[in-house]
């Protein structure tokens, strides 16, 4: 007599994966080593983690993720994502484990965006924004909104993040005038910011904390302060703005040096000092071998510090709207005929 034979089990429907995230997609019966290296192309693709929703997208059995779990291959990072192989995520890492914790239809924003486009460095939890409703997860700063358009969300280097007008939109709203300027200044110098989506943006939300700010602060910003290369240089280009001098060249070439700013008509330099890139002994000798280069070639040089700028910039205004208005003893070497 013949044995029975055990009807095939129905075909396993695949659910589509979400937009945001890359799945590859797999058989739910394959073998444990084709299974181990779909989860590592996954997570080659996410900088290192992987979400329990996406690994059940793609076919796996939720006691083939346990036993990964058990294993120490599938390291918890938050409750439904983890680490692939190791808990060395990185920066990047730690961000996208934030987003996927939060839900598909979260994205990296504010400060963590931020940091993410170049614009500002960030402290803290990794932050998100999605639209109301969704997980909170420990460890991730979640913010909801009613209002996040297609066109206000990118995909960079793997992870879905605010754009970068939507980002300096939000961060607006915690940082005062003169850090919203650098922060602009940063993005205009990647050359990734698009000034009409900004207004577009700032059109949209006229009365949103913070949008008043930084419609004022973008309708002030010198082209030139593209060129400068350093927070304290865009701040002592506001200070000139706010005091009336005219305005400087910045990062150009004076007797052979490159200077920080330079107004050429009446030979004055000014030099900022940022602790970082002038605290050794190299520095040291370095600053003065130029200064005294540059007064030599008719220059007329003043240098300031972070602090001095910081605290009480008044009295380095004055001494150089003074130059500005006054010819020094350089400028008349400079033009005096040799004998």
């Amino acid at each position: 007599m013949p044995k029975a034979t055990l009807p095939l089990p129905a075909p396993i429907q695949t659910p589509t994966p979400h937009a945001n995230h890359r799945c590859v997609e797999i058989a739910p019966n394959r073998d444990a080593r084709a299974a181990t290296e779909a989860i590592r192309r996954l997570a080659e693709e996410q900088h290192g983690v992987v979400a329990r929703r996406q690994l059940l997208e793609v076919g796996l059995s939720e006691e083939l993720i346990r036993g990964r779990v058990i294993s120490g291959f599938l390291i918890p990072v938050h409750e439904g994502v983890f680490a692939v192989g190791h808990r060395l995520i990185g920066q990047a890492g730690r961000w996208m484990a934030a987003v996927l914790a939060t839900g598909p239809r979260s994205v990296l924003s504010h400060a963590s965006a931020a940091e993410l486009w170049a614009i500002r460095r960030s402290h803290g939890q990794p932050e998100v924004t999605r639209r109301s409703g969704g997980t909170t997860r420990a460890g991730v700063r979640l913010h909801q909104t009613k209002v996040l358009e297609a066109v206000e969300i990118v995909l960079e280097a793997g992870i879905p993040v605010t754009s970068m007008e939507r980002t300096l939109l939000d961060m607006s709203a915690r940082l005062d005038e003169r850090q919203l300027e650098r922060a602009v200044v940063a993005a205009d110098r990647t050359g990734r910011l698009r000034w009409p989506e900004l207004d577009r943006l700032l059109t949209r939300t006229p009365r949103r904390r913070g949008a008043g700010r930084l419609r004022r602060v973008a309708m002030r910003i010198s082209p030139n302060a593209v060129e400068a290369r350093s927070p304290l240089e865009v701040d002592f280009l506001a200070l000139c703005r706010d005091a009336g001098l005219p305005e400087p060249q910045v990062n150009v070439l004076a007797a052979g040096y490159l200077v920080d700013f330079l107004w050429p008509a009446q030979r004055v330099v000014v030099e900022t000092d940022g602790y970082s890139f002038h605290a050794d002994r190299l520095a040291f000798e370095r600053d003065h071998e130029r200064t005294v280069t540059l007064v030599a070639a008719g220059y007329d040089v003043h240098r300031a510090t972070y602090f001095m700028l910081k605290r009480n910039p008044t009295p380095f205004l004055a001494l150089v709207r003074r130059s500005l208005n006054t010819p020094s003893a350089s400028l008349f070497r400079a033009i005096s005929p040799q004998r």
